[in-house]
């Protein structure tokens, strides 16, 4: 299976702008990072915004740029991830994944395109 397959896959619900995803156990990028100490590497935590972007625009988007990436606490296994898109003046978006309580795991500043 494909990473963004995989991530799609984590997809649970959307709800009044934010989107649900629930990482399960067995996830594949939990196998090589890291080994006794899983966490959700970045690059996945950026797949699953475009994931979100393309379920809100009705059209694959993937990500084009991040301008900042906080990363405040992992992402482990069997995590629920509340994901928001803030806009901002310049044409970019905030991306805030959070858990249930409201408390953030990261933050980035990104843009996206449509796949063609």
């Amino acid at each position: 299976m494909l990473l963004n397959e995989a991530l799609s896959a984590c997809f649970v619900a959307q709800k009044d702008g934010r989107f649900l995803y629930q990482i399960p156990a067995d996830f594949p990028a939990f196998e090589g990072h890291f080994p006794g100490n899983p966490l959700l590497p970045a690059v996945c935590q950026m797949g699953l915004c475009a994931d979100a972007f393309s379920r809100q625009s009705g059209k694959k988007q993937e990500i084009s740029g991040v301008s900042r990436a906080k990363f405040m606490r992992p992402i482990l296994p069997n995590c629920r991830v509340n994901l928001e898109f803030i806009p901002r003046p310049d044409g970019q978006y905030l991306a805030e994944l959070t858990d249930e309580t409201g408390k953030k795991f990261s933050q980035l500043i990104c843009s996206f395109k449509e796949v063609l």
